[in-house]
């Protein structure tokens, strides 16, 4: 199947609790539409019907894919390419998807589905997205409230006046040259892994400047008001 695409949803099998929230989100705040490949990790193929969303890609094990879904794809006219691989493997699915973004040179991914069923995959949907050899790609992790990302240089972050940011150190320090456009500012200091001091900042204008001179971040925003 020839890949000429340059942005990837990635669906996977964690928790989805608003199926209109997502899609809104994704509409208005990454312009998704027909030019992203959708790639369901296995069984996530449930979130994607919950989302009205045909995969273009099913990859994974399939250990977990329902045949009832199967019976539901067979029926909509669109190419599904399934990529299987073997039970007996050292990836998650989710990896799998990644992997393949990566080989097919998609630098720009949204990773649904992500969170909430089951902790250590949570916690390991995560931890891929910090992985070194990624480090080249766009990746982030949404929910119906969160955005999730890796900032590895000094760059400009689109948020909300009001809404929470919370920083997080994933090398044992990040030395900050300063920020703007955060109540709680960081100057010529470090953030340490632990214990942790960057949680709960909050946006005081619609966009924030970190500036870092070593060190790697994880930043987990608010996308949609807790307080709505």
């Amino acid at each position: 199947m020839e890949i000429k695409k340059l942005q990837s949803l990635i669906v996977t099998n964690g928790l989805i609790k608003d199926p209109d929230v997502i899609m809104q989100l994704l509409q208005n705040n990454y312009n998704f539409n027909n030019d992203y490949l959708v790639i369901s990790a296995d069984g996530a193929v449930r979130n994607c019907l919950k989302l009205k969303i045909i995969p273009d890609i099913i990859i994974g094990d399939m250990d977990s894919i329902k045949l009832s879904d199967k019976k539901i794809l067979k029926d909509v006219n669109h190419k599904i390419n399934y990529i299987k691989f073997p039970h007996d493997k050292n990836e998650s699915d989710t990896q799998l998807a990644l992997d393949y973004a990566l080989k097919n040179d998609i630098k720009n991914i949204i990773l649904i589905g992500a969170l909430g069923k089951r902790i250590d995959h949570a916690i390991a949907n995560i931890f891929n997205i910090t992985s070194e050899k990624f480090k080249n790609l766009d990746i982030k992790i949404i929910d119906e409230n969160f955005e999730i990302s890796v900032l590895r240089q000094s760059g400009e972050i689109k948020g909300t006046k009001g809404n929470i940011i919370s920083i997080f150190s994933l090398t044992p320090y990040t030395y900050f040259i300063n920020t703007k456009g955060l109540k709680y500012e960081l100057k010529e200091e470090k953030l340490f892994f632990s214990p942790i001091r960057g949680i709960s900042n909050i946006f005081e204008e619609d966009k924030a400047v970190i500036n870092i001179k070593e060190g790697c971040l994880l930043l987990i925003k608010e996308i949609r008001s807790l307080r709505l």
